[in-house]
């Protein structure tokens, strides 16, 4: 399929939506690249930006999903549980569990 050229007006000012001729070559010298390949880069950049990089997915999950994968958990995991955390002082040990202690070896100082 034919590409039907596509015209550019550079600005008279800079703005936030547009810039000058005198901006661009000073975009192309200091990337050491053509006019042409700064407005690639950029077109590039605001692509990558604003457009989702992946396929839409079907949306949210059903209840019969979430129940599914919690079995799913369970049943990879068994009765693992929490016995200790390290976000906060939120602990709970099952009676009889002693806590450990892991210790790295000295070095010499």
């Amino acid at each position: 399929m034919e590409q039907k050229p596509i015209l550019l007006r550079l600005r008279e000012k800079d703005t936030g939506s547009g810039v000058t001729r005198d901006t661009l070559q000073q975009l192309a010298k200091t990337l050491g690249v053509s006019e042409t390949d700064v407005i690639h880069r950029a077109l590039a950049d605001s692509a990558r930006m604003y457009l989702p990089q992946y396929e839409a997915d079907d949306g949210s999950l059903t209840a019969a999903q979430h129940t599914a994968i919690a079995k799913a958990v369970k049943k990879s995991h068994g009765g693992a549980r929490v016995i200790e955390s390290l976000f906060g002082n939120h602990t709970t040990r099952e009676p009889g569990v002693e806590r450990k202690t892991v210790r790295s070896p000295t070095r010499p100082r």
